[in-house]
């Protein structure tokens, strides 16, 4: 089967519109039968789409020759992001706006899309720029075909590469060379994963027992250390006719967040390696599943020491700490005592947070009568606001030990920043070896990755602690 450019960008086109859809069926807490069969009967549809857009790709890299011809020449309009690989720029208009194109042409969910398109804005000069050069340089078709090659073979793959393939990885070592001159990476080897392939990118981690994405305040960064502003905000006063006006000035802060190395292992079969497609396909979905574990607990009860500083980790100990009234035990009154401790400034945006065994003692509580005391858990809220699981936080309580239960928290969670910095990186390990030393027929992708995340404004939020003693 040749290659058909027209049918390729209608199936990709289509995939954004399922994607989307699902999305936005996603978001119902009690879909109905209608909206759940609607929703299967998507997935079965971008299931199909997704094997088409597979084959399409792979009869792009198989036909040679009419990749020759579709190329066309330099700064021509049949050039998908109309990018010269080789020079590291753009053939025609500005770098933004080439890569602002790559963004909306790629198959990615609209989430990961305005996640990309917001890193294009934020930071430093020097940081925007290399954000763009980023996203075309990653985002060429030439470097994802010379990365799947390195995928599928990592000793000989490179001798695959024709002539703009070769130009493009050269293109992305030399930007990664000037990212690490700005100590934006930290060491030489392994490659750029293709931006629409990077978990900074992907992660969202929507209907995950892990909700700190979902209700964080997200950021990107091409960085080591993201930094912010924050304020109590102006104090407004009256004052009488001629009088001078009184000092309302608000005090600054200026809150830092750096960002930490995480790595994960990905093994797969030589077999799998022989699809290329495929494998740079599914690499997408292992890397942003092995980066969503680790970093879960993290945004939890992260230390902030090699790591990202998690919110119970930051809260604890703070003003924002709040005993239960209860003697080590939960009561139905300390989600009333927790609500009333927030101040009012940050209770519009407020939501809950617990495990789901707190959640579950809340919903047995009965009033005097033997009705539930808190019937609207059954619609995931608690006291008039969303209240989400979160499974890394404290979820029992054992009363034969001394220790601090963090069991809820209450509060505007965009006060919490996670911080993902752009350029996630690979490194390929031809051949895997048994216990014995001889090889199993696998290879390797380590992968790492720099996130950082911390309260930018403790006040914002407050945590129940049940403490317990033996």
């Amino acid at each position: 089967m040749s290659y058909n450019r027209t049918r390729h960008a209608e199936v990709v086109e289509r995939m954004r519109v399922v994607v989307d859809e699902m999305e936005q069926l996603g978001t119902h807490d009690n879909p109905t039968r209608p909206q759940r069969q609607r929703f299967d009967s998507l997935t079965d549809e971008l299931e199909s789409l997704t094997r088409e857009e597979r084959q399409h790709r792979l009869d792009r890299i198989t036909s040679g020759s009419n990749l020759k011809t579709e190329r066309g020449t330099p700064g021509s309009s049949s050039d998908e992001y109309d990018y010269d690989p080789a020079e590291g720029r753009p053939r025609g208009g500005s770098t933004r706006d080439q890569a602002m194109r790559a963004i909306e042409r790629a198959a990615i969910p609209a989430e990961a899309q305005e996640k990309a398109e917001r890193l294009l804005g934020q930071g430093a000069p020097v940081h925007r720029s290399l954000a763009e050069r980023w996203v075309l340089a990653t985002g060429s078709q030439a470097y994802e075909r010379a990365f799947a090659h390195l995928v599928a073979d990592p000793e000989r793959g490179h001798l695959m590469w024709d002539e703009e393939e070769r130009a493009a990885f050269a293109a992305v070592q030399k930007l990664r060379g000037e990212m690490r001159a700005l100590s934006l990476t930290d060491n030489e080897g392994g490659y750029m994963v293709p931006f629409h392939l990077d978990p900074a990118i992907l992660l969202t981690s929507g209907g995950s027992v892990d909700p700190m994405r979902r209700l964080a305040r997200v950021v990107q960064t091409s960085s080591d250390v993201w930094h912010g502003v924050t304020s109590a905000g102006v104090t407004a006063s009256w004052r009488p006719e001629e009088e001078e006006a009184s000092d309302d000035s608000p005090s600054f802060g200026q809150p830092s967040i750096p960002v930490h190395k995480g790595n994960a292992w990905v093994p797969f079969s030589i077999e799998i390696g022989m699809d290329m497609v495929g494998t740079t396909q599914e690499l997408g979905r292992l890397l942003v599943d092995a980066a969503d574990q680790l970093q879960a607990t993290a945004f939890a009860t992260g230390t902030g020491t090699n790591q990202p500083k998690g919110i119970v980790t930051a809260l604890a100990g703070t003003a924002s700490e709040i005993n239960g009234s209860g003697t080590e035990v939960l009561t139905a009154a300390d989600p009333f005592t927790l609500q009333n401790a927030l101040p009012p400034r940050f209770r519009p945006r407020a939501e809950w947070m617990a495990a789901l065994p707190i959640i579950n003692t809340l919903r047995q509580f009965e009033t005097t009568n033997g009705s539930l005391k808190f019937p609207e858990l059954a619609n995931g809220n608690l006291l008039g606001r969303p209240i989400s699981e979160n499974s890394n936080m404290d979820g029992s309580l054992n009363p034969a030990a001394t220790a601090s239960n963090f069991v809820m928290i209450y509060g505007d969670f965009a006060n919490y920043v996670i911080v993902d910095r752009i350029g996630t990186t690979i490194e390929l390990v031809p051949h895997l070896f048994g216990p014995n030393r001889r090889p199993t027929g696998q290879r390797g992708l380590y992968m790492y990755f720099r996130t950082g995340g911390d309260v930018v404004v403790p006040e914002a939020f407050r945590m129940l602690d049940v403490p317990t003693t033996a």
